[in-house]
């Protein structure tokens, strides 16, 4: 009975002990790095070097490393970390020539203690029972990437014009807006146009700090599949010293069966 007693007592101080001694990964400087306000880098990317710490008192093993859309990761330097060790992995954040303004991705990192990942390793290879008490718990957190890209320009929607209804012979039209962001007066000069494209906009025109300009573009197709074209003009902007921006679309024929509404012929 005592013995039984003792097993039972011992069993339970394991597994309090167990619950007790866990690693844990925390990320130095805190979860989130936030480049804060930037220039548009001309790499397409920002880079940041992230430092992992295992803070617990159990050795551990980074198992996954998972970039969420519009960022990439290398490889952490370390994966299996002593209690106090650090990983250094390096990360970037992809900037696409439209993006301006606030922009946050995350990356998502698991891990587990080291031996408990081992048994459960041996198991799956060898199928080596696992031993009991054995912290095989796979645990995640994450880690945020933050910035505030500052462009010159800001082009509301997008960047490139889109002309969703396109029909040959038929007029169609697609607008953007343009901000100056800047804190300077920006000229906007030399206007062209491609594939057809008419524009609202022909002469010099001056855009002063916060001020907004509409152009318009609008085409009358002569031909049905795919469309590309666009609207070119230089700026005063070191940053945006040519602007080239695309129109694109797929043109129908008028009568195309998209446009009908679908009867059934009475018999």
């Amino acid at each position: 009975m005592v013995k039984r007693l003792f097993v039972v007592l011992a069993v339970a101080g394991f597994a309090a002990v167990s619950a007790l001694a866990q690693p844990k990964l925390e990320v130095v400087g805190g979860e989130t790095y936030d480049w804060g306000k930037v220039k548009p880098p001309k790499e397409g990317h920002l880079e940041a070097e992230i430092k992992m710490k295992n803070v617990g008192n159990r050795a551990m093993k980074i198992t996954d490393v998972r970039p969420g859309c519009g960022c990439t990761k290398t490889d952490p330097d370390k994966f299996e970390l002593a209690p106090g060790e650090i990983s250094t992995m390096k990360v970037k954040l992809n900037i696409s020539p439209a993006q301006s303004g606030p922009i946050q991705k995350n990356i998502t990192v698991s891990w587990a203690d080291l031996e408990g990942s081992k048994a459960q390793a041996a198991m799956r290879t060898n199928n080596t029972p696992i031993p009991v008490g054995a912290d095989t718990t796979v645990r995640s957190g994450y880690i945020w990437l933050k910035a505030d890209v500052q462009r010159a320009l800001m082009f509301t929607p997008s960047i490139y014009f889109s002309f969703n209804d396109l029909k040959v012979g038929q007029e169609s039209t697609s607008k953007m807006e343009v901000t100056n962001n800047s804190d300077q007066d920006v000229v906007f000069s030399d206007w062209s146009t491609e594939g057809g494209i008419v524009c609202n906009q022909a002469t010099r025109v001056t855009l002063k700090p916060g001020q907004k300009m509409e152009i318009i573009a609008k085409l009358v197709p002569a031909v049905k599949g795919n469309y590309t074209g666009g609207i070119k003009c230089k700026t005063s902007h070191p940053d945006h010293a040519d602007l080239d921006l695309k129109a694109y679309g797929f043109v129908q024929e008028p009568q195309s069966p998209v446009f009908q509404n679908s009867t059934t012929p009475k018999q």
